[in-house]
């Protein structure tokens, strides 16, 4: 892509000036267009070295209205997103619905600067770049419009650049002596980002690569592209693509199941096999913090099948500093405003702690799905999604643990007579509770599919019968301890 840009290509000053007028009223017009139709817009421009980039930015910016955009710049990460994923601090930088976000460099140099950095540097590539495709495919596929632009100068005009900003004192500061070495290694990094440029664009996120040698064309040219693409905006709540069906096809197994009912434990029993259970937790917490081992726990379920009981027993012994505990809800309008996944992703654990999250992501093919508060196409879609970004943490170099606590209609019932009778309980059963259980078969249907198609060999789901809540809560337990063991020794052996 790089090759065939024309970096002869130059723009008077007056021909600019008769120009930029029309276009930024342009622009100014098609966001006032796209936020009235909530459709949320990312431009991100990348480059090399003095190519340009922020005067670019600056001039786009002049053309829109403050109040909708949201710009961001990019350089090396901090302390909270060195510690978490790749892709986590631009998932917190995504825009609403309606809304802008306009990136100074972005994903793509903080892949190139945290890949190439490495001995296995080729694979570390590779894997970036399916996660960036992964990434802009998901936010395409739910109507996001992406304008990628690069701005592509010559080795001569970059040092021509540099020496002119090194010899102003006002500007001096700009050129580093790492400037200097990237521009020495021009032709090593050259084929790279041409290869980086060709592997990511796609027909929901495509790369323009624009001649930046003349300032004042590369800008003009960043305003028609922008407006190109804003223009072919596709509106619909089913996505830009309307495919039902991402393209990741995951190791299925079958979910697994602990559903038969135990025999009833009495309470001296209870009481001390789940104190030497969360005994052993505290222990494996403290060696998962040691060794920078993240830990996702999830917890899905039938109305009063005891998540909240669980997950306190769970943590009764855990160091509150290294864990958080998560309730999920229905999404308010600023989540609604957003992709379904950014209200989860956003609470990821950094290295060495856990999230434990009472209801997640799968709220989207469940009661998403069976309530209608979203299209068939989106929930259909979301079983690949999912399986996605929970493959992404995993390989990072977490660990993801997925419970259902299953309860029999019976119980349930019973449960919720209780719940209506005792005052001290009564917050916790809602009319909303009752017509779910209505649903019963129709939850059934989708639990089932959600089990079939998100049963993975990484993150298989673990059903457990909770009519017992002494059982399902120790069961539950032990099955994280036993886990925590697991993980530490698959990543031991990872990189001993």
């Amino acid at each position: 892509m790089l090759k065939k840009c024309d970096l002869t290509e130059k723009i008077d000053q007056k021909t600019f000036d008769e120009k930029t007028g029309p276009l930024q009223a342009h622009l100014g017009q098609l966001q006032r267009q796209l936020h009235a139709e909530k459709i949320p817009v990312i431009i991100l421009i990348e480059g090399w070295n003095a190519a340009g980039i922020s005067l670019t930015v600056k001039e786009l910016i002049r053309s829109f209205d403050p109040r909708g955009i949201e710009l961001s710049t990019i350089g090396s990460p901090t302390d909270a997103e060195q510690h978490r994923p790749l892709l986590w601090r631009f998932w917190n930088r995504i825009p609403p619905k309606g809304g802008i976000a306009i990136f100074d460099r972005s994903w793509y140099s903080r892949a190139l600067a945290e890949t190439t950095r490495h001995p296995a540097w080729e694979k570390r590539v590779d894997t970036a770049i399916q996660s960036i495709n992964r990434f802009e495919r998901q936010l395409a596929d739910d109507n996001t419009i992406i304008v990628k632009i690069f701005l592509h100068i010559s080795k001569k005009e970059q040092e021509k650049r540099f020496i002119d900003r090194e010899t102003n004192p006002l500007t001096s500061w700009m050129v580093t002596p790492e400037d200097w070495d990237f521009h020495g290694e021009y032709e090593t990094y050259f084929p790279l980002i041409d290869s980086f440029l060709r592997r990511t664009s796609t027909p929901g996120a495509p790369w323009t690569v624009i001649g930046a040698d003349d300032t004042r064309y590369a800008i003009l040219t960043a305003y028609k592209t922008v407006i190109a693409a804003l223009e072919k905006r596709k509106t619909g709540r089913d996505g830009i693509s309307g495919k039902e069906h991402a393209t990741y096809t995951p190791d299925l197994v079958p979910a697994k199941r602990h559903e038969e009912k135990p025999a009833r434990l009495d309470k001296e029993t209870y009481e001390k096999r789940l104190a030497a259970a969360q005994l052993m937790l505290g222990d494996m917490q403290s060696i998962l913090f040691k060794r920078n081992i993240p830990l996702i726990i999830i917890f899905e379920g039938r109305d009063a099948a005891g998540k909240g009981g669980t997950i306190m027993r769970l943590t009764r012994d855990l160091n509150p500093r290294g864990y958080r505990v998560t309730p999920v809800g229905g999404p308010n309008e600023f989540e609604k405003d957003h992709h379904y996944l950014w209200r989860f992703i956003r609470k990821y654990p950094r290295q060495g702690h856990t999230t434990i999250y009472d209801r997640s992501w799968y709220g989207r093919v469940l009661v998403e799905r069976v309530e209608g508060f979203c299209t068939r196409a989106e929930w259909k879609r979301a079983y690949s999604e999912i399986n996605e970004v929970e493959e992404e943490f995993r390989s990072w170099g977490g660990g993801i643990l997925k419970f259902w606590l299953e309860v029999s209609p019976e119980e349930q019932l019973k449960r919720f007579q209780g719940r209506e009778k005792d005052p001290s309980k009564q917050w916790k059963i809602t009319e909303e509770d009752w017509r779910n259980r209505e649903k019963w078969d129709q939850y059934s249907e989708a639990i089932d599919e959600m089990f079939e198609k998100t049963s993975t060999k990484n993150a298989p789901w673990i059903v457990i019968n909770s009519d017992d809540k002494w059982n399902a809560r120790i069961k539950t337990v032990e099955t994280v301890c036993e886990y925590a063991e697991r993980l530490l020794q698959v990543r031991y052996q990872h990189y001993s």
